[in-house]
């Protein structure tokens, strides 16, 4: 689905069917409950709050990674301290929206969601074994769009320039080449 906008401004990269087309059996058979202290009352605006706090997080996880700070010197913003880092703005985000709104769900049933109903008192138990896959599908997910980064717009004109794609470069594991690096876009 598209981004959730309030004013125009990006609040949440998913909503509540993006949730529910996830993993449907949560909600068909009433596991998620809605905490006594909560002040919502029903469970779509609850979960619509979690993918709220979900985007927030994964803005702040983008803007501390080494990544923002090495796209930010890329596309010409000079960063001298860690105070000068820029805020990441998820407005300018012009492709691979799936990818986040994927990425949002993932995390919110990581951190929220899931740890509602786990068990944790042994590993082994399919709530805590589903947290682990979510977590790993929003690590991999998320390392692999900062990889490309072909889809922020860096100078705010609508558009995605080729002087806007940072690449990267990566170790191959085998290659028969002299050269073990390759380039990714």
């Amino acid at each position: 689905m598209a981004f959730l906008l309030v004013g125009g401004n990006v609040v949440s990269y998913a909503e509540y069917t993006d949730v529910v087309q996830r993993d449907q059996r949560l909600f068909e058979a009433n596991e998620i409950k809605i905490p006594d202290q909560s002040v919502f009352v029903d469970v779509p605006d609850f979960i619509e709050d979690m993918l709220r706090q979900s985007t927030d997080r994964i803005n702040a996880k983008i803007k501390a990674s080494t990544w923002w700070q090495a796209y930010n010197n890329y596309v010409g913003n000079t960063i001298s301290s860690v105070s000068q880092i820029p805020d990441f703005d998820p407005n300018r985000i012009l492709g691979r929206q799936q990818s986040f709104t994927d990425m949002c769900v993932y995390y919110c049933f990581k951190e929220f969601l899931l740890p509602l109903i786990a068990d944790f008192s042994t590993a082994e138990t399919a709530e805590v074994q589903r947290i682990r896959y979510y977590e790993d599908k929003f690590n991999d997910l998320f390392q692999e769009t900062l990889a490309l980064a072909d889809w922020y717009d860096a100078d705010d004109d609508g558009t995605v320039n080729n002087s806007e794609i940072a690449y990267s470069y990566r170790q191959v594991r085998r290659s028969r080449r002299r050269n073990s690096v390759v380039k990714v876009r």
